[in-house]
């Protein structure tokens, strides 16, 4: 039995992980025809730079996952190691801690790491809001700087105020945002999935649906909207309606 600190060890295996997986992605790479037209030089280079590229990735991530516990401690009011221990305690907050820390490694976007660190937070200081606190975590999971800028855009009020039309077009859309001409279609699709938009107009006046677009937020997407917001105004108690 080694005598070397747990965290030590994890870095470790990390650190060895990530060289052996650098070393199968350049083999694979020289191996096949991709690598015979590379020629020499190139893959000399990309078995130095693979596994640093890789190690670097991996840091990344540790720093955010850590980064989001932080903020979920500092947001409940708690020291980390009653935070932790909090979340040691329960499986459902275990659960919502696993998909927070997920989410949280894979976004480069500062207000999402903040409002999923949030989530957390209320859900450790409220168990009966766990259920909700890990819609709001998989909602935000899928929400990178487009969806993020499209949430506030659509959550303001129609350019001309119509008194029959209740939201956004996709051409009033797309005069805010004209670099979205060919992603809005997916970016509202992935909105409407999590349940942060709906087409207003279905069912209704003028009818929704394609050319009658009522793009809103929902009241939970209204919700995630200001937990995305809320790092800008810095609070760290946002509302607290449930979706």
């Amino acid at each position: 039995m080694t005598n070397e600190p747990v965290g030590q060890r994890a870095a470790n295996i990390s650190a060895r992980t990530a060289s052996a997986s650098a070393g199968a992605i350049v083999g694979a790479v020289v191996g096949g025809p991709v690598g015979a037209a590379l020629g020499a030089g190139i893959q000399e280079a990309l078995n130095e730079v693979a596994p640093r590229l890789i190690k670097t990735l991996i840091r990344r991530r540790e720093e955010r996952a850590a980064q989001v516990i932080a903020v979920g401690a500092i947001s409940a009011g708690q020291g980390i190691d009653r935070f932790s221990e909090t979340i040691e305690g329960s499986p459902e907050l275990l659960a919502l801690l696993s998909e927070t820390v997920q989410a949280a490694m894979e976004t480069p976007l500062e207000a999402k790491i903040h409002a999923l660190g949030l989530c957390l937070a209320r859900g450790v200081e409220d168990d009966t809001r766990v259920d909700a606190e890990r819609l709001r975590v998989r909602g935000l999971a899928r929400v990178e700087t487009q969806e993020a800028k499209l949430m506030a855009l659509i959550n303001q009020p129609q350019p001309d105020a119509r008194a029959t039309w209740l939201g956004w077009s996709r051409g009033e859309i797309l005069e805010r945002l004209p670099g979205y001409a060919d992603v809005l279609d997916a970016s509202m699709a992935l909105l409407v999935a999590e349940g942060i938009a709906a087409d207003a107009g279905v069912g209704g006046y003028g009818g929704g649906g394609t050319g009658q677009e009522q793009w809103i937020l929902t009241s939970f997407g209204r919700d995630c909207l200001r937990l995305l917001e809320a790092l800008a105004v810095g609070d760290t108690r946002p509302g607290t309606e449930q979706p």
